[in-house]
């Protein structure tokens, strides 16, 4: 008899395990952060937890001279900043839909195009694809006055909210944007780029890098919240890319050629070892030593003004592997010049 009340027990109990596992499959939110960073945290202090509550003096304690409780620090504050947070923490409860009529090669292909606003659409991703992805390049609004419409909220669908708050006329049109003239036009920028960046972090793998396009408008705002959520030691470096066109020029200060793209990595001490070498690259380097594929390059210079009366400081010696003493001296035998100065030879 108390066989089979255990066994009937233990039926219950599996049947409860199943019901709550059929719960989580169908559940329509996305990943709870909070919750994914609260047992991130006890897996690495459960000495602070007091039954599912955090004692923060415990964790002080444990963090010891770590913490800053100084009314005055270093940190990059702006108003709503809080918000922003808890946006990047709220689950969605939006739902992607495939569309096989628009699709190509739905049954073979292995890319995926999703449409929607961004920030509903990282945390939807983040069950799926949360630590898996290895590189992420986004574009976001440079900030120009008229490239984005803010705020955010969604937990009536988009269009009811861009109605609801005055972005759209009756016909659907967008009357709102942060302008200029908005006594938050960088707040405004920063609320809309944290919850979306955290998001992003959350979705790279340990050696995943990002890669944000941005131009000077907001360079300075972007690289200070990219090293609050990624660290500053995670920054890699910045590209610097040609546009093209001169703007600013009428400005009283400095014409602009030049917008950016800064790369961060989730974790430091992550390589950016360059691409391989391709066949057309591999004949040209076609020497090879301890340190990798190398080639052999003129340091003479040739064509035009190549000679030593054409630019004399370009004319002296170079000691060879033996000692021996050589000159820039062209195949017709007159002097001729290095392509470099000394000072940088």
């Amino acid at each position: 008899m108390a066989n089979l009340i255990e066994n009937k027990i233990n039926n219950l109990e599996g049947i409860k395990e199943k019901n709550i596992e059929t719960t989580e499959k169908i559940s329509g939110q996305s990943l709870d952060i909070v919750k994914e960073n609260i047992l991130k945290l006890k897996e690495i202090f459960p000495e602070v937890f007091c039954e599912d509550k955090i004692d923060f003096e415990r964790l002080q304690d444990v963090l010891g001279n770590y913490i800053d409780d100084k009314e005055e620090r270093y940190r990059f504050e702006w108003y709503g900043k809080s918000q922003a947070i808890r946006m990047a923490q709220t689950p969605s409860r939006g739902t992607l839909r495939p569309f096989r009529e628009e699709s190509k090669n739905w049954d073979t292909t292995e890319n995926l195009y999703i449409e929607g606003d961004n920030l509903e659409v990282l945390k939807l991703l983040q069950k799926s694809y949360q630590n898996k992805i290895k590189m992420i390049y986004i574009d976001p609004p440079y900030n120009t006055g008229n490239d984005f419409v803010y705020k955010d909220d969604y937990k009536d669908n988009l269009q009811n909210y861009f109605e609801v708050t005055g972005q759209v006329d009756d016909d659907g049109n967008k009357t709102s944007t942060n302008s200029e003239s908005s006594g938050r036009y960088h707040t405004n920028w920063l609320n809309m780029m944290y919850p979306r960046l955290r998001l992003a972090r959350n979705l790279l793998k340990d050696d995943g890098v990002i890669f944000i396009s941005i131009d000077d408008n907001e360079f300075g705002n972007l690289k200070k919240v990219c090293d609050d959520i990624f660290g500053e030691d995670n920054f890699l470096g910045n590209i610097v890319r040609a546009t093209g066109q001169t703007t600013g020029q009428d400005s009283g200060g400095l014409g602009s050629s030049f917008d950016y793209v800064l790369a961060y990595t989730k974790i430091s001490g992550v390589d950016l070892s360059g691409l391989p070498l391709t066949e057309h690259d591999l004949k040209r380097f076609d020497n090879e030593d301890e340190r990798g594929k190398y080639a052999y390059d003129q340091m003479r210079k040739t064509g035009s003004n190549d000679r030593r009366e054409d630019r004399p400081n370009m004319y002296y010696s170079i000691k060879d592997p033996d000692g021996n003493d050589i000159y820039p001296i062209a195949a017709a035998g007159y002097e001729s010049c290095w392509r470099f100065r000394k000072k940088n030879i």
